[in-house]
């Protein structure tokens, strides 16, 4: 089974072609994820904080390459105002499954469905990510 920050960042690289597209601000970010699935004793839940630069926000190639992506192909869906669908692709994982997200400029709320597969069996999981602006990055 992932582990529940890896499997958040690898979300998270599914969501921000459509989020950081979408004139998202600038600035220390929350994102919270509760993954929960037939196979989890409980719903588990993860929580990381994102500084984004104005740079990031305004390029979303920048967090849909590399490292981030963590080998997964993010193919784009539907898009209106202020929502964006799309199907997530993890073949090194065993990781396939689509997502939608609502978004503002200072919020976002998502719901990506994904399967895995283990061993002999394919394991259904839904994640729920929510994301708000806390306010300007915090310098290190």
């Amino acid at each position: 089974m992932p582990e529940p920050r890896i499997l958040l960042l690898v979300l998270l690289a599914a969501l921000a072609p459509a989020v950081f597209a979408q004139a998202m601000e600038p600035g220390e970010w929350e994102f919270n994820s509760v993954l929960s699935g037939p196979s989890l004793p409980r719903p588990q839940t993860a929580t990381i904080t994102q500084c984004i630069s104005k740079e990031d926000a305004s390029d979303p190639t920048r967090f849909t390459s590399g490292e981030q992506t963590m080998g997964c192909t993010v193919q784009p869906g539907a898009r209106t105002a202020d929502s964006y669908q799309w199907s997530l692709s993890c073949p090194d994982k065993g990781v396939s499954g689509d997502g939608k997200v609502r978004f503002t400029r200072r919020t976002i709320e998502a719901e990506i469905r994904t399967t895995v597969a283990m061993e002999d069996r394919k394991v259904e999981m839904l994640s729920r990510v929510s994301g708000r602006l806390l306010g300007p990055c915090k310098t290190k």
